[in-house]
C-alpha cells in the first residue's frame, strides 16, 4: 500500500466513516508528509515512516497511544529529531501519549511524567526535574542519569541550619530540613554535573563543601569534561564540567579539590544500599 492507504487503512474498516479523503489529508499535514501521500513506504527514511506509523495510529482518535520504544531502531541524530515532532504530534492533538522507553534522557527530554519502574513496581513517578533533582531511593538516583552517593554519620550542627556529617576523614555540611533525622546514618547525594575540581581557596566563598581526591580519569566531550576521582576513603566519584573556560585537564594521579554547595544535596532513606540501581536495567515509562 502506499502512504495514503497507510493512513487510511484503519478508517476503511470502520463504517460510519465520513469526509474520509479530508482526514487522511489532514492527518498527513500533521505529520508534515503530506506531500508524499503516494509513495511506498520503501521511498521513505526511517524517521519518515515513524511518522506515518504514528498517524496511522492517531487517525483513529485513541483516548490513549502506546508508543513502546518507538525511536529504538533509529540513530542518534534521527532520534533527537523524532522526539521533537512526537511532542509536538502530541500537543497538537491533545491524546495521551505512554511512552515506554530505556533511554533516560529520552525519558526525560519528552515527558510531563516520568515513572521510573523496579521490579515490576513504579519506584518514583512526577515531573522529570523533581524525579532528577530529588530522588527519593538509591535505585531512582542511580538509575536515571547519575549521582555519587555516599554514607555518612550525623555529628552535629553546623553554621546555616546545616547538619554537620562525617564521611570518611571529612565533615561535609547538608541543609537540616533535607533530612528526617538530626542523628545517626545518614544516605544523601550530589549530581556530578553539580560538582567542580576548582582550587578550594579561589572558590571557597561560592561553595561550602569540598573534599581533596586523586584524579584517576579524565576524558573531554566536547560539552564537558568529565573527571572520575578517588576520594581518601576510596570511593570513586563522577564530576562533570561545563566546557565554559579553556584550562588543562587533569591528569591521572594529580590531586584535586572536589567542591560543591550543601543546596545542592538530596537525602534518601538512611537504610538505602547506595549500590541499588547501578547494575538492574529497569524502564522508565513517560506518559
Amino acid at each position: 500500500m502506499d502512504i495514503y492507504e497507510n493512513v487510511a487503512f484503519g478508517l476503511r474498516r470502520r463504517k460510519d466513516v465520513s469526509d474520509l479523503d479530508r482526514r487522511v489529508h489532514d492527518m498527513l499535514a500533521l505529520v508534515e508528509l503530506d506531500e508524499l501521500a503516494r509513495r511506498k513506504p520503501g521511498q521513505l527514511s526511517g524517521g519518515q515512516q515513524q511518522r506515518i506509523a504514528l498517524a496511522r495510529a492517531i487517525i483513529n482518535s485513541p483516548d490513549v497511544l502506546l508508543l513502546d520504544e518507538p525511536l529504538g531502531a533509529l540513530d542518534l541524530k534521527l532520534r533527537r529529531q523524532m522526539q521533537i515532532e512526537l511532542k509536538r504530534i502530541q500537543i497538537e492533538t491533545g491524546i495521551t501519549f505512554v511512552h515506554v522507553t530505556h533511554d533516560q534522557e529520552e525519558a526525560m527530554t519528552m515527558a510531563d511524567t516520568v515513572a521510573v519502574m523496579y521490579a515490576g513496581r513504579i519506584e518514583q513517578m512526577g515531573p522529570p526535574t523533581e524525579i532528577y533533582e530529588r530522588p527519593r531511593t538509591a535505585f531512582v538516583a542511580n538509575f536515571l542519569g547519575q549521582s555519587n552517593l555516599f554514607e555518612g554519620e550525623i555529628v552535629g550542627r553546623a553554621e546555616n541550619d546545616c547538619l554537620a556529617v562525617k564521611v570518611g576523614d571529612s565533615t561535609l555540611k547538608i541543609p537540616a530540613d533535607k533530612s528526617k533525622n538530626s542523628s545517626g546514618r545518614i544516605v544523601f547525594g550530589v549530581r556530578p554535573e553539580k560538582m567542580t575540581t576548582e582550587d578550594v581557596d579561589k572558590r571557597r566563598g561560592e561553595y561550602d563543601n569540598y573534599i581533596q581526591g586523586t584524579v584517576l580519569d579524565a576524558s573531554f566531550t566536547g560539552v564537558s569534561v568529565q573527571y572520575l576521582v578517588e576520594t581518601p576513603w576510596g570511593q570513586e566519584l563522577n564530576i562533570f564540567e561545563r566546557n565554559v573556560d579553556v584550562r588543562e585537564l587533569g591528569r591521572r594521579g594529580e590531586a584535586v579539590d572536589v567542591l560543591w554547595r550543601s543546596k545542592n544535596v538530596f537525602v534518601l532513606d538512611p537504610d538505602s544500599d547506595i549500590n541499588d540501581g547501578l547494575e538492574y536495567l529497569g524502564e522508565p515509562v513517560a506518559e
